[in-house]
This record gives C-alpha cells, sequence and structure tokens, in this order.
C-alpha cells in the first residue's frame, strides 16, 4: 500500500475505429479535455512497439483514465502520478489510500449552492478536505472545471433543466471509486509537484533504459487559463520540450492542435500525428470532433487513429 507521502458527421468512407475494452476503467472525474479515448491508442502503441513497461509515468495526471485503464489490463506493471493542483493531487492520493472515507464524505454532503461556494472559496487543510473539494466541485461545475472562474452546472439561479446535482450520484463515483481504488497496489506514488519533480523522483528509483514509458498530457496550449487552475506559459511549453531529449526513456505526449506546438515538436521524434477526438468543452450539449497532437520518441504508432465511431457506425457494427 502507498504511503501518504508516496501518494491528469460520419465521413463517407470511415476509418476503423480501435476497438473498445471489455472492461473499461473510468474515472471519477470529468476532467477538461479527458483522454478516455486515447487509452486504446496508447495500448496499441505499447503492443506494436513490444513493450512491457515496468512503470507508466503520467507527471500530468488529470483525471488519470490512460494510468488507470492500461494498469487494469496489465499492459503496465505500475503507474505513477505527478499533478501540480493540489486538491488533484490529494485526491489521488485519498482515493489510493483512504477511499472508503471519502465515499462516505460523498454520501453526507448534499450538492447545494452553500456546500459548492463552501469548497469553492476553501481554505482545505489537509488531503481528506482537498480529495473531497476536488471531487465536489468537479462533479458540480461546468463541464468538470474546477479553475477560479468556472460556475456551478446550472447557474447560481438553478434555472437549467441541468441542475446542481445533475452530475453527481454517489452510487456511480462509488463505484469508479472503488474501481481505481483496487488497484492501489501497483501505484508506486502519488506527487504532488509540478512535471520537473515528478520526473526526479522517478529517476532517483533507477530504472534501467526502457523500464519506464512517460505519458505527457500538458494543460492546453490555447484557453488553458479558462480550464484549469495551474496552467504553462510560452516559456514553460518550451521548457517541456527542451526537456523530452534527455529523458532516456520512452514517451508520448498530447497536445491540443496548436500552431505553435506543431511548429515546436515538428523535429521531435517522428513528428506531430493528427488524432482525431470526440470531445468539446464549450456550450455545447453534442460534443464536437476534434483534433489531438501524438508526438513520441516511439518508432511506430498506430495506423488507426480515429478513436470513436458516430451513432450509425456503432449500430452497424452491432448488427455485425
Amino acid at each position: 500500500m502507498p504511503t501518504p507521502d508516496d501518494m491528469k458527421g460520419s465521413p463517407a468512407r470511415p476509418r476503423r475505429a480501435l476497438a473498445r475494452r471489455n472492461v473499461s476503467i473510468l474515472s471519477p472525474l470529468r476532467y477538461p479535455g479527458g483522454k478516455k479515448r486515447l487509452a486504446g491508442y496508447i495500448a496499441a502503441a505499447i503492443r506494436l512497439n513490444g513493450l512491457r513497461p515496468k512503470l507508466f509515468v503520467e507527471p500530468f495526471a488529470g483525471g488519470a483514465s490512460v494510468a488507470l485503464q492500461l494498469l487494469n489490463d496489465g499492459l503496465v506493471e505500475r503507474i505513477a502520478l505527478g499533478e501540480k493542483d493540489p486538491l488533484l493531487a490529494s485526491f489521488w492520493k485519498t482515493v489510493f489510500n483512504d477511499h472508503e472515507w471519502l465515499i462516505r464524505a460523498l454520501r453526507d454532503t448534499e450538492p447545494t449552492l452553500a456546500n459548492w461556494d463552501r469548497f469553492k472559496h476553501g481554505p482545505h487543510r489537509d488531503d481528506r478536505r482537498r480529495a473531497l473539494a476536488c471531487i465536489f466541485l468537479n462533479r458540480t461545475s461546468f463541464s468538470g472545471i474546477i479553475a477560479p472562474g468556472a460556475g456551478p452546472v446550472g447557474g447560481r439561479a438553478q434555472t437549467s433543466r441541468y441542475t446542481l446535482g445533475c452530475r453527481y450520484s454517489v452510487e456511480t463515483l462509488t463505484r469508479r471509486i472503488e474501481q481505481a481504488a483496487a488497484l492501489s497496489g501497483r501505484v508506486l506514488f502519488v506527487n504532488h509537484g509540478d512535471w520537473r519533480h515528478t520526473l526526479r523522483r522517478v529517476k532517483a528509483r533507477k530504472f534501467e533504459t526502457g523500464e519506464v514509458l512517460y505519458y505527457f498530457d500538458p494543460p492546453f496550449y490555447y484557453k488553458a487559463d479558462k480550464l484549469y487552475r495551474f496552467y504553462f506559459d510560452g516559456a514553460e511549453h518550451r521548457r517541456l520540450h527542451d526537456a523530452l531529449g534527455g529523458l532516456g526513456q520512452p514517451w508520448l505526449l498530447s497536445y491540443d492542435a496548436a500552431r505553435p506546438i506543431i511548429e515546436m515538436y515538428a523535429e521531435n521524434g517522428i513528428g506531430p500525428k493528427r488524432v482525431e477526438l470526440l470531445y468539446s468543452a464549450a456550450n455545447s450539449e453534442k460534443p464536437a470532433e476534434t483534433h489531438e497532437l501524438i508526438v513520441t520518441s516511439l518508432p511506430k504508432l498506430p495506423g488507426s487513429r480515429r478513436l470513436w465511431r458516430t451513432a450509425d457506425e456503432w449500430k452497424s457494427a452491432r448488427r455485425f
């Protein structure tokens, strides 16, 4: 068990979508830019390159969907998570080390505006309180955004058909927290710190070359200040870029398809590859197609880059 100290319109000729896993590990968090659909893509990359990582590291853990799925599927032996946001770091520490308390606290906390204000403005004195604030605000704030400017689901007037508690299902959250907690024996650590600190902790473990696989999912280049409590300026995007060459371990990186990022990584790895996702944090009930960039030091990437199907395509697949 980890210690508390150890503890982010159908095309005319559709391309093949990556297969869904039989057992899906769903993060309890609704995270802006969540990468659940990338888990299958990264799993395919691991197989394609003949990797068997002893450790899979997410220095920007967020919702941790990729790490949890790969660990559950046995494609990596252990995981390590890093997160600069103290609310998120405390949430994952508590899930892996104190999940029964968190579930009880969720059952005892009503989704009210008074509680939303209390959690929004703090203070939160320890891991338990920060973890509860994190999951409460994530499930009751617009698009799961806990950044300072985000408001409650349904607005202050609560006149929308989507009310504050519409995504605050304690039974659903309990199942998802228990799923993640069941993997705690294979969590090396959850680090509260920036990506550099997480890398230093991993390097201190003296893994052999090829035994670690890093997955970097840094804050979006555009509109990051609206989505996250901690985000990058242009210099920090460049510092991450410059650090990747000295890792000494294989890595993958995902980004929003911003022109400055495409230009920055044009000579890295095998170059930026666009991966289609179905995601939106906009004021829309219908998710929109967007593009994610994948950059990697791996020699091979899966040929299939489309990670979703339209409703009609799923119907067709079920018929056959």
